[in-house]
């Protein structure tokens, strides 16, 4: 696994880290200590969280599996700003609401409508800051957290001196080793701009097929920011259109004919192409799928430690995939 510097002291994060958004939520409790557990085992220090995943369950799970010397060596982000609605019977139905998708697939659209209403967004204010930062070290076992971001923030937060403040005494009072901020990419480009106290990383999408905010990420990485992406496969439809994509790379005669053939069909085609190309020239530390499934886990780690691009090559598809 390769590793990157996040402060002068303290753990490396791993450049592929794991997004745990669907530990409790979609995936049940042994699924999820499967998939971290593997995850452990492959080299990976970088887990990304919040209080709103798992229906409020996904720091607690995160905390049980990280109690004792893990603690350590792991580099724990989580946010504040969405906050799983209160607790109801349909937690409690949850396990057999997971196994019916699993059982009729077609459910999973009305399964993710329902789940969006267990959720209450956009608390962005001091108080919930230190109640929710508060909770959060709680259930995750640790008096204190690598990374905290605001979650999903809108552009507005970035005028909130007062959360700002409150963030950065966090920082101060070591609850928090790095202060950032999560959200789409203009209020992310927004925040490179104006260089908000105390923010010093960043997390947003960013995968193969949208590739111009690169330009912005790799200078905000060179003045110091800390940079993360997350939904690099851009979802089922992001997946497709990057396969053929790259079907269409293969059969270009105006790229080199050695990489077209190391873009031969094969398992790791996908995951070397989207996650190196996101990890090489654009400014990103890390990038953090889903990677719940352990076939696709191991395919990714794969992808990172035994890349058969060069820099050059990974350079050449990032400009052809546009």
């Amino acid at each position: 696994m390769r590793y990157v510097s996040m402060l002068a002291d303290g753990p490396e994060a791993s450049v592929l880290g794991m997004g745990c958004a669907a530990v409790l939520g979609r995936t049940g409790r042994r699924e999820s200590l499967a998939a971290l557990g593997a995850a452990w085992d492959a080299g990976i220090t970088l887990y990304d969280t919040a209080r709103s995943y798992g229906y409020g369950e996904s720091e607690r799970l995160l905390g049980e599996f990280f109690a004792g010397e893990r603690r350590q060596r792991a580099v724990i982000c989580t946010k504040f700003g969405i906050l799983p609605a209160a607790r109801s019977w349909k937690q409690r139905v949850k396990p057999l609401a997971q196994a019916a998708v699993r059982a009729f697939p077609g459910l999973r659209g009305v399964a993710q409508r329902q789940a969006a209403g267990q959720v209450v967004a956009g608390g962005f204010s001091v108080s919930l800051l230190r109640t929710s930062l508060e909770t959060s070290l709680h259930e995750l076992r640790t008096d204190y957290v690598d990374m905290l971001l605001l979650h999903a923030a809108p552009m507005s937060v970035l005028a909130q001196e007062d959360l700002l403040d409150a963030l950065q005494q966090q920082v101060v009072a070591g609850k928090v080793r790095m202060a950032g901020i999560s959200g789409e990419q203009a209020v992310i480009a927004a925040s490179f701009a104006q260089r908000p106290r105390g923010l010093t990383t960043a997390q947003f999408a960013m995968d193969p097929l949208q590739m111009a905010f690169a330009r912005e990420a790799e200078k905000a990485a060179r003045e110091g920011w800390f940079l993360v992406a997350n939904h690099p496969f851009g979802g089922p439809a992001g997946v497709g259109e990057c396969m053929r994509r790259i079907e269409a790379m293969r059969q270009d005669a105006a790229l080199p004919i050695p990489l077209r053939e190391k873009l031969t069909r094969d398992e790791q085609r996908m995951p070397e192409v989207v996650l190196n190309t996101i990890l090489s020239g654009t400014g990103v530390h890390a990038v953090i799928p889903a990677m719940m499934q352990l076939g696709h886990l191991a395919e990714n780690v794969r992808a990172v430690e035994q890349c058969r691009f060069t820099l050059e090559e990974l350079a050449l598809l990032r400009a052809a995939m546009r």
